[in-house]
């Protein structure tokens, strides 16, 4: 056989680099010859074991089991069961709940809809459209999310990734909890679940030391022990996300993200530095990588806040825009996007570079919602 170089894909069909899987194993495992099919039930499950990371990220499986008439499902050290779980999408609309509890979900409901918060007027937009569908033989709903749909369950599929990762803060739920915070809070809890994705434990700063300021978090990679400091932007519009005022028109929405990044990258950072910034933008107001985009979002910050340095303070820039919470009708979710922007000569460098960029791959999976229990096995 020829020799596999470190940094190929490793045979077993795992997906990863064969120097972060089987290349300081004995030789004698990896050679032993297994009798019967075992060999080939082995690289089948390796290869949809390949298959699952490629979809939703290096993430545990999913542990669930069918047992008298109920779907058991295991989130972290918890445990949940129900008779009514069809498909995931049914285990995630409750795990929100339950994150969030029923009593406050009851007490948001009593407001007027104009003052419920964004996840209840999500639940409501939801319950709409299932009115107007007929379930399966089966019991099962079969349709194109819409924007609150989807945005309801990614929310629910970040919290029980975190959760399943022992990586979700309280603290992060309860800011969640006001309508006011809750942008800010969506958006660090999806930098964090990208992160996870991407092979890296979390470490939350301490918030309460008002010594220095802080970044969100440091993530450490499984595999590397390569170290990243994380930073969350999130663009506030007036109308937008439980925003006080009316909602700019298309044609006005500024983009302006020079505050924001400025607030970030004035932030100490003691390893290569991620930054992940939410344009919240409307659907269709400016499609991504087009000359427009690149001279609005992107020059900036190359020209305007570069021009005294020889080198950036950054290493990524995760620019991201998913505007499922815009519409307010029933068709199909818009379409969002992830951009990455890598630092020029960064000022820290990484010793792997290659977790950098398994983190804007993670990024992309957002938007994978399983729609089986076998898909996360």
């Amino acid at each position: 056989m020829s020799k596999t170089g470190p940094n190929e894909p490793c045979p077993c069909g795992s997906g990863r680099n064969y120097k972060f899987c089987c290349m300081h194993r004995k030789s004698t495992e990896q050679d032993q010859k297994l009798p019967g099919n075992i060999g080939a039930m082995l690289k089948q499950i390796q290869q949809e074991e390949v298959i699952r990371r490629q979809r939703f990220g290096d993430v545990r499986p999913m542990v669930h089991i069918d047992w008298q008439a109920k779907k058991f499902v295991a989130v972290g050290d918890q445990m949940h069961w129900s008779d009514k779980w069809k498909t995931p999408i049914d285990f995630f609309s409750h795990y929100l709940r339950h994150v969030f509890t029923i009593e406050w979900m009851k007490n948001e409901h009593k407001k007027a809809y104009s003052q419920r918060h964004p996840v209840l007027q999500w639940c409501e937009q939801i319950g709409r459209l299932q009115d107007t569908l007929s379930p399966d033989s089966n019991g099962i709903y079969e349709l194109a999310p819409s924007g609150a749909m989807r945005a309801y369950i990614l929310l629910a599929y970040d919290l029980y990734t975190l959760r399943h990762h022992d990586a979700l803060q309280q603290a992060i739920v309860e800011r969640m909890k006001y309508k006011e915070q809750f942008q800010g809070a969506r958006h660090e809890l999806f930098a964090a679940a990208t992160c996870v994705r991407a092979g890296f434990q979390i470490d939350y700063e301490n918030e309460k030391d008002r010594s220095r300021r802080h970044p969100e978090f440091t993530g450490t990679h499984k595999y590397t022990g390569q170290k990243i400091t994380v930073e969350a932007k999130s663009k506030h519009r007036r109308g937008v996300l439980g925003h006080p005022g009316d909602r700019s028109p298309v044609e006005k929405v500024c983009v302006r993200i020079g505050r924001l990044f400025n607030d970030a990258i004035n932030k100490p950072a003691p390893s290569p530095y991620i930054i992940f910034m939410d344009l919240n933008m409307p659907p269709n107001s400016l499609p991504p990588m087009t000359q427009k985009w690149l001279k609005i979002v992107v020059g900036p910050l190359l020209t305007d806040q570069g021009k005294s340095r020889s080198s950036d303070p950054w290493n990524l820039v995760v620019f991201s825009n998913f505007p499922d919470h815009y519409p307010d009708d029933d068709k199909p979710a818009p379409t969002g996007y992830v951009v990455a922007l890598l630092g020029r000569n960064p000022k820290i460098v990484p010793s792997h570079p290659e977790t950098i960029i398994s983190v804007f791959d993670a990024a992309q999976m957002h938007g994978n919602i399983p729609n089986r229990f076998e898909d996360l096995e």
